[in-house]
């Protein structure tokens, strides 16, 4: 079975493997890693990148035949990212910073050689920084585009409800999901009030991902510097750092310490988001929503068996899929504090800007 990425394909962002060990991760550059890393994740709680998990899903068979993906639109859709690099070649936003930059090297040299001034570095990380900042927005608006282009409006519902299902077990979340519940334009009022309400604890969380997500690409590059000397083939190359990245995701035990804290934190935004929607969706979405919560599609039951497996959080026989540790399920009490709130606020749905 192919390892399940929990973690979306952020290295697609024009951040690979090779420019990292291109730039040795010294500190600015890696602060200029951590601020990409953190634009494109923040992007699926805007909405803006709310597509971009389809990336990894489509290397799993059970996903592409739960949601009736061919192999044809995969290969369009992986076609059309091999072909991602033209898009920093040919975009004008990109290529005034491209500009600066050369300018700055042709006019004082290498900022990164033994005699270059530390504010000559400076102002080229800016650049860098900027740029980078720049290169994730015109990826992720590119990347987004690619999904919509490539699968049909059933396929991207499909893929909407298998977000509603894993929407307790997955550290990224996307709000756009409930559209596919056929929100009003008052709830879609509603709903961008409560992102904008929980933008303060998604901070965190995706704070604790970038974290995650850094250490990772430092853990990997130390292992496939080491795996690459005397590789030249681009095939090989590429396979290699792939073996060494699946590896260390299912092996290394701080790793998933990190892993594990990340799902921890990514559950609670999460089951705070399902109790918030209770006050914005009527019963017929409420119920739906539960639904696929409650009784995921098979595809998804297995995908979160292999998420569950993978973290080290898997108490089930293996294949078989069971709800996480703790998680809140109408069947359960609610919680007195809610209920508390619920009888202050009246029945669901809240009017519009109601608190």
């Amino acid at each position: 079975m192919k390892t399940f990425q929990i973690l979306p394909a952020m290295l697609l962002l024009g951040l690979t493997i090779a420019a990292v060990a291109q730039n040795n991760l010294d500190a600015a550059r890696r602060q200029v890693l951590r601020n990409s890393f953190k634009r494109s994740m923040s992007s699926h709680w805007s909405g803006e990148g709310s597509n971009l998990m389809v990336f990894d899903l489509i290397t799993q068979d059970t996903f592409c035949e739960g949601v009736g993906i061919s192999k044809e639109q995969v290969q369009s859709i992986q076609d059309a990212l091999g072909s991602m690099h033209t898009i920093y070649e040919n975009d004008p936003r990109l290529k005034p910073f491209q500009d600066e930059m050369n300018k700055l090297m042709n006019e004082h040299g290498n900022p990164f050689a033994e005699d270059a001034s530390d504010e000559l570095r400076q102002q080229y990380n800016e650049l860098e920084a900027r740029r980078r900042e720049r290169m994730t927005d015109v990826s992720t608006e590119r990347m987004q585009n690619i999904i919509n282009e490539n699968l049909t409006s059933d396929q991207l519902k499909k893929f909407k409800e298998f977000q509603i299902s894993i929407m307790s077990e997955s550290p990224i979340i996307s709000p756009n999901m409930f559209e596919v519940l056929g929100l009003s334009d008052a709830q879609k009022k509603q709903l961008d009030a409560i992102k904008r309400e929980m933008e303060p604890e998604v901070d965190i969380m995706i704070d604790k991902l970038v974290d995650g997500q850094v250490k990772f690409t430092e853990i990997v590059q130390n292992a496939v510097d080491k795996k690459l000397e005397g590789v030249t083939d681009p095939e090989e190359r590429a396979k290699i750092q792939k073996e060494v990245r699946d590896e260390i995701r299912k092996s290394d035990p701080e790793l998933q310490k990190v892993m594990r804290e990340i799902m921890g934190i990514g559950k609670d935004v999460a089951d705070k988001l399902k109790i918030k929607m209770f006050d914005v969706l009527t019963d017929e979405q409420w119920n739906r929503m539960i639904g696929l919560i409650d009784n995921p599609p098979d595809y998804a039951k297995k995908l979160l068996a292999q998420i569950h497996k993978e973290m080290g959080t898997d108490n089930s026989k293996p294949g078989e899929w069971a709800p996480g540790p703790n998680s809140w399920r109408p069947g359960d009490p609610i919680p007195e504090g809610y209920r508390q709130q619920r009888q202050t606020r009246g029945n669901f749905p809240r009017p519009p800007g109601q608190q």
